[in-house]
């Protein structure tokens, strides 16, 4: 009988190391910096917003990541092209442009996909813009 229990104990054990490891290490997208920060108060509007993440090992899926940028009546103030920074070649940074805005609470909404496996983290936050 102890036999046989050592032998699940020790299949149980192997699979779980063969088959979970690989769903252990995938990862989702952790936003670890924005610019304006999360809950700040910024006396000069910016004209971006950025967004930094870390994902194990992988990129942000340049194709289905994005991020955009609302204003407290729900009109969209970003230029509708917010997604993965280019320029990052490590694929770990997001970045919206601005128009002019005002004084007020914004809302950054994201959503990050990543590269091969396809898991998705989303999320939102507020800065708000008070020149005084």
């Amino acid at each position: 009988m102890r036999d046989v229990v050592r032998l699940f104990v020790t299949g149980y054990l192997a699979a779980t190391l063969v088959f979970g490891m690989p769903t252990a290490l995938r990862a989702h997208a952790k936003l670890t910096k924005a610019e304006p920060a999360p809950g700040s108060t910024v006396r000069t509007p910016p004209r971006v917003v950025r967004l930094w993440f870390v994902l194990g090992g992988e990129e942000l899926d340049p194709k289905r990541s994005a991020v955009s940028i609302w204003d407290s009546r729900g009109k969209r103030v970003d230029d509708g092209k917010g997604g993965v920074d280019l320029d990052d070649l490590d694929r770990l940074t997001m970045i919206a442009r601005l128009g002019p805005i005002g004084p007020g609470t914004y809302t950054v909404r994201w959503k990050a996909v990543s590269t091969p496996d396809g898991s998705v983290a989303q999320g939102t936050f507020r800065f708000t813009v008070a020149p005084r």
